[in-house]
């Protein structure tokens, strides 16, 4: 056993070679040749004493130990990545990575993004979409909106605005389906009726209508799109005030009465902690608080 570990040029060599089991396609990516990367995993291997690949077959693969040890140094070259780019990000090419909803990129912050550049022109804002949940470990990403409680231990969570769940639905819908404002939209009504969420098993709904079984029900991927389709009257969706004031304003949707849903919850600007140590974050979360206090209004 060596007193000191190997030398760090071995690890990238090692992941590459690991990952893609094969030292050809870990040459071609490493932009060296085969028998650069055997000799640099015989030397890895002969520092440590153990055998981190089975060459025996015919396709190449780790041993235990070589499970093992990659395992820690995948974490190693991620993070070295990871890194990498956020020094770029901060102290090279300002960069502010933002992954936000559909809806609030679609109907909030595209439509005042030079707002932002002319608030913060040294920073170059970039938005991304998605449903899934941001992973600040792996992805390079600064910062996110999500929607929830902020019950999100792991991440500094800053309240940006909270909402009311109501039902919506187009005027559309209401007339072919001979319903009007005054209709009380409880289970037994709701069970004739075309319902939109985000879950298959509408999870979205249960808290207020526990007994729901519509008669048919749409799933959309986002809630951009489930508001559209109410929107195109396909069917009753839950609505956020006041992020859909615009549509209501138009008369595109109209709200509904029916049993009141879960009002603790809302929009919540979220990254790794401590956020005060990033003042790009800072910048852009007061732009957006201040954003939303005109939205609201």
């Amino acid at each position: 056993m060596h007193a000191k570990a190997p030398p760090i040029q071995w690890l990238p060599v090692f992941e590459a070679a690991a990952r893609l089991c094969s030292f050809k396609k870990a040459a071609d990516e490493l932009c060296v040749t085969p028998p650069a990367i055997s000799q640099q995993i015989k030397a890895l291997e002969d520092y440590l004493g153990i055998t981190l690949f089975d060459r025996t077959e015919r396709r190449l693969k780790l041993t235990p130990a070589g499970q093992h040890y990659y395992l820690t140094v995948q974490q190693i070259i991620k993070m070295h990545v990871k890194s990498y780019y956020d020094l770029e990000r901060r102290f090279k090419n300002p960069i502010l990575q933002v992954s936000v909803p559909l809806y609030i990129a679609q109907e909030i912050l595209i439509p005042n993004f030079l707002s932002f550049r002319k608030r913060a022109p040294e920073i170059d804002l970039r938005l991304t979409t998605g449903s899934e949940l941001v992973d600040f470990d792996n992805d390079t990403v600064d910062a996110a909106i999500r929607f929830g409680d902020g019950n999100w231990p792991e991440l500094e969570c800053r309240p940006l605005l909270p909402v009311t769940p109501i039902l919506v639905c187009s005027p559309k819908y209401l007339s072919e389906n001979n319903l009007n404002t005054e209709t009380y939209f409880d289970a037994s009504v709701l069970k004739k009726q075309v319902i939109i969420s985000l879950r298959e098993d509408l999870q979205d709904w249960q808290q207020a209508l526990p007994e729901l079984d519509p008669a048919d029900k749409i799933i959309c991927d986002s809630y951009f799109s489930v508001i559209k389709s109410a929107e195109e009257g396909l069917g009753i969706a839950i609505g956020l005030l006041p992020i859909i004031n615009k549509s209501i304003g138009k008369n595109h949707l109209v709200p509904l009465s029916s049993p009141e849903f879960r009002s603790d919850v809302g929009y919540w600007l979220v990254a790794p902690k401590p956020i005060e140590d990033r003042p790009a974050i800072v910048l852009f979360y007061d732009w957006l608080a201040d954003l939303l206090k005109d939205f609201s209004a």
